[in-house]
């Protein structure tokens, strides 16, 4: 025949917990009840025992092979007097607690401190964000600055610029016409000095200054004709004009023979 399991209902259960709380409820025991069950739950039931005058939760657990209960582990327990309100909050707490109220105080006690934690950590954060605020508000006024600066910099700049090409064409102006005097000298020479002479300073006439010039090719008149400075034998030599001009002329027209 096959074996049939039966599940003990609920009045069964508190039967056979009852039988095993009170085991002298027999004639040799005088029938003397220890203890009333009041509820019975999946895992353990409420008793009240009238020797210790103390509310008990009586662990048991089902066997299933015997169809049997058997008693594990009876501990002292406590009925509160609540109201609703007070009942819901509790049987919250008991939700948040994984469905009992065991190790409560330590769980609240953590909270209290992780919560004091959260409090100072968010202190700290209002305390970085006003200093992030206050941060970007110097940064803003630093960009401004910077970019004020920068328009005042451009105009400088540009201001610098058109003064350089003022110089620049100064410069350039200045330098035409100390080239046109410096090849008026030349051609004053051109006469009197060997063009091979000659040419070698027109190439290099950047390197010279106009009077620098016009030394370097009276010296160089000087050493290809130095009759140029005598007077034919006479020691009188040349005696100096008041009205001298330009370049070569310049320098002989002091002399009169």
């Amino acid at each position: 025949m096959p074996k049939i399991n039966f599940k003990l209902s609920d009045s069964e259960k508190l039967d056979a917990i009852w039988a095993l709380l009170n085991p002298e409820f027999n004639e040799e025991g005088n029938w003397t009840v220890s203890c009333s069950v009041f509820a019975v739950y999946d895992d353990y039931a409420l008793v009240y025992n009238y020797e210790t005058a103390e509310y008990q939760r009586a662990y048991y657990t089902k066997n299933d092979e015997t169809n049997m209960v058997e008693l594990n582990n009876v501990v002292k327990c406590y009925i509160v007097d609540v109201t609703e309100q007070e009942m819901n909050t509790l049987n919250t707490l008991r939700a948040l607690n994984g469905g009992t109220y065991e190790l409560v105080s330590d769980v609240l006690t953590n909270a209290q401190e992780n919560f004091d934690r959260v409090s100072e950590f968010s202190a700290k954060i209002e305390e970085l964000n006003s200093n992030i605020a206050t941060l970007n508000s110097e940064k803003a006024e630093v960009e401004a600055q910077i970019g004020e600066y920068t328009a005042q910099l451009e105009t400088a700049n540009n201001t610098i610029a058109s003064l350089q090409e003022g110089i620049d064409s100064l410069e350039q102006y200045k330098k035409g016409i100390e080239t046109q005097q410096k090849n008026s000298i030349i051609d004053e020479y051109s006469e009197h000095l060997n063009e091979d002479i000659l040419s070698k300073y027109r190439e290099d006439i950047d390197n010279y200054g106009v009077e620098e010039l016009d030394k370097e090719l009276a010296y160089e008149l000087k050493k290809s004709n130095a009759s140029a400075f005598t007077k034919n034998g006479n020691d009188e030599g040349y005696t100096p004009k008041n009205n001298p001009v330009d370049g070569i002329a310049a320098i002989l027209s002091k002399y009169k023979k």
